[in-house]
């Protein structure tokens, strides 16, 4: 790509530093010249990052500071995501937002409809897509060779909240991250999903639990379509690490055991892909973030790019509220807990 875009940061935690930082420096048209971080302690760590850019101690002070900013990178606490995202927008800047891009329908249509007017794009990083195994699957499920997709199942089970966060980290505040795994790792569910099946579920019901206060650590998604299925299971609190699927078709079945993916055909035929990565390793996958910046590249300078990724958002952010909304009329602390904050996001 011939342009070049300049670009500001907002926010320098674990995931910008490990994912953001090697995927921005590996790409051969954007630059970052500004970065919003509140800590000093984390300012220090992005001025050793990006030498020559200017460090802010706010998002607003950042765009009032800098007048040639192509794009704004978010990677804030998820209830910040929206508002960020459109104070972005109004200041002319395309965005890349970290998941959730937001939980709020009344935001969500606002981000569309002024980044349209604007000809900017808003740009959720949908990384996992991007990784050897899921691009692997979608390949064979474009070929044909599964048929017509009957049922599907993803689990994603990890020991406890993602970069090994603390009772104290954001995640697992409801008041900054908007719910628990549901939200975290159930947005990368409902994406990979949604790349699948393709269409909106009829039905979607779900089971949240525990703590009696705070985020849910384990959910259950159960989801009806016209011709098939699917189900999600998310937990925080398993045994073991790892990413698992099964794709059902009326010719085939795909199994994905992290590493390892398995086609059984027609007839008794198997073909076995192997990855040098387990999905589940680690919570930064820098090689899979080069891949969304080089898409978030293409869509801020091709308008036709930019549908996509923002539908898959909008489809997302529905499905966790409508989870959310199908355990609602429960009486448990912890449904009391997870729907209040989303009525007032």
């Amino acid at each position: 790509m011939s342009k070049d875009f300049q670009g500001g940061l907002v926010g320098f935690g674990a995931v910008t530093e490990a994912a953001h930082v090697p995927a921005l420096k590996a790409a051969p048209n954007l630059s970052i010249i500004a970065i919003a971080e509140s800590s000093p302690e984390r300012r220090k760590a992005a001025a050793n990052a990006f030498p020559k850019a200017r460090l802010y101690e706010s998002m607003d002070a950042m765009l009032a500071g800098e007048s040639d900013l192509d794009f704004v990178v978010i990677a804030t606490p998820p209830v910040l995501h929206g508002e960020q995202t459109l104070r972005a927008i109004r200041a002319g800047c395309h965005v890349l937002c970290e998941k959730p891009l937001t939980l709020n329908l009344e935001q969500f249509e606002s981000i569309k409809r002024e980044a349209a007017a604007a000809n900017l794009t808003a740009f959720t990083v949908h990384n996992w897509a991007l990784s050897p195994q899921w691009r692997k699957i979608y390949e064979i499920v474009e070929s044909g060779a599964m048929g017509e997709l009957r049922h599907v199942e993803l689990h994603t089970l990890r020991t406890q909240p993602a970069s090994g966060a603390k009772s104290s980290d954001w995640r697992s505040d409801p008041a900054q991250a908007g719910g628990g795994i549901l939200v975290d790792h159930g947005w990368h569910s409902f994406y990979l999903l949604r790349r699948l099946l393709k269409d909106a579920p009829s039905r979607v019901t779900g089971r949240l639990a525990g703590p009696d206060a705070g985020v849910e650590h384990d959910a259950t998604v159960f989801l009806e379509y016209p011709s098939a299925t699917a189900l999600l299971h998310l937990s925080w609190r398993s045994a073991l690490r790892s990413n698992t699927a099964l794709v059902f078709g009326t010719k085939g079945l795909l199994e994905l055991d992290d590493d390892r993916l398995t086609l059984h055909g027609a007839e008794g035929a198997v073909e076995r892909f192997e990855f040098p990565e387990k999905l589940s390793a680690g919570s930064a996958h820098p090689e899979w973030t080069a891949g969304i910046y080089a898409a978030f590249s293409e869509a801020m300078a091709d308008p036709m790019l930019r549908a996509g990724n923002l539908d898959e958002s909008g489809f997302c952010f529905k499905m966790i509220n409508r989870v959310y909304v199908s355990v609602r009329h429960g009486r448990s602390p912890i449904r009391e807990a997870l729907t209040k904050p989303r009525e007032r996001s």
